[in-house]
């Protein structure tokens, strides 16, 4: 299946050292300013493409990776995936002081491992340039590997002798995702951020389960084989017509809409997706391993942006109030 599936967890630490403001959903700030700290390290013509560089550059590899879709995987999706996932705290605080901490993880995955020293040069950049209303300044502080075994500081912002300690822990496959034989006759998974599945070319605010596998499934292959480089063997009709047998027994949901300034197409945009609890019943043990990986990677639109976060919940939980600008509909 996907034994090949590579990437790395980071938790990063920054700190403010400015009166700070961030909106509610702190990646629609940080993201965008993230991406121009990313080209200003890795970039020395600041003009792509074209690029005698293009096919070598790090900025264009994580931000523009080519399609190479010769065999047609992946002939209705028009975007290759990026090869990261930003999560930031869903607290709803926006006010910081100087010596405040922000705290969020950073997910790479295949070939974008390789560059973890540029966007951990990236994240210090962005911290001096400034972040929020106002641009305040940021320190990076530390960046921790989130290892099986423990975490371990790659980088140490507040030694004078700044370097990169060590190398990130890889992980494989489904290296410690718990994947299990046993019969699992229900699962409830908790959307923790505002998830935006599409079926039949619409976005979804009920997720059936066999849509949410569907989205899972396309979301991991492509990210095997634009970034892991290979093609997993799943007998994807198969798993289909398993996932439309499982059904929905609860379903405690709200949409959440949030914006976001575009600089490419130089507007503001408004996303949404659904938050709240699923349960589901049905043989659901041959999807346990996708599940768990999906916690890792989330599933749906805008990934990269720290959307389709959830978790696989032992118990169902209460449905929490996320603290988000929107409105629920």
């Amino acid at each position: 299946m996907f034994e090949q599936f590579r990437y790395v967890t980071l938790d990063v630490r920054m700190r403010a050292e400015e009166p700070a403001r961030l909106p509610p959903y702190k990646v629609s700030a940080i993201r965008g300013a993230f991406g121009h700290a990313f080209r200003r390290v890795a970039c020395p013509f600041r003009a792509c493409p074209p690029c005698l560089l293009l096919k070598t550059c790090p900025y264009s590899y994580v931000f523009e990776t080519p399609p190479r879709d010769q065999a047609g995987l992946f002939a209705r999706s028009s975007a290759v995936p990026h090869p990261f996932v930003l999560e930031l705290p869903m607290d709803g605080h926006t006010e910081f002081a100087p010596g405040d901490p922000l705290r969020f993880g950073l997910t790479l995955v295949g070939k974008a491992i390789d560059f973890t020293p540029y966007f951990i040069v990236a994240l210090r950049e962005m911290g001096r340039a400034g972040l929020g209303r106002g641009r305040a300044r940021w320190r990076l502080e530390q960046a921790e590997d989130r290892g099986a075994e423990g975490s371990r500081i790659l980088y140490d912002g507040t030694s004078a002798d700044e370097r990169m300690l060590c190398s990130a822990t890889v992980h494989r496959g489904f290296d410690g995702l718990g994947a299990t034989r046993e019969e699992v006759a229900a699962l409830t998974l908790e959307f923790l951020t505002p998830t935006r599945l599409r079926y039949e070319g619409h976005l979804t605010d009920r997720p059936e389960f066999h849509v949410l596998v569907r989205n899972l499934l396309r979301r991991l292959n492509a990210l095997a084989f634009y970034h892991c480089e290979f093609t997993p063997g799943l007998d994807y009709r198969d798993l289909i017509q398993r996932a439309e047998a499982v059904v929905t027994v609860r379903a405690d949901l709200k949409w959440l809409d949030w914006e976001r300034y575009s600089a490419r197409q130089q507007t503001r945009m408004t996303l949404g997706g659904f938050v709240g609890v699923v349960t589901f019943e049905g043989d659901l043990a041959p999807f346990l391993p996708l599940l768990r990986l999906g916690e890792i990677v989330h599933v749906g639109k805008g990934t990269s942006f720290g959307l389709g976060k959830y978790r696989v919940a032992e118990e169902p939980p209460a449905c929490r109030a996320v603290a988000l600008c929107g409105a629920g509909r």
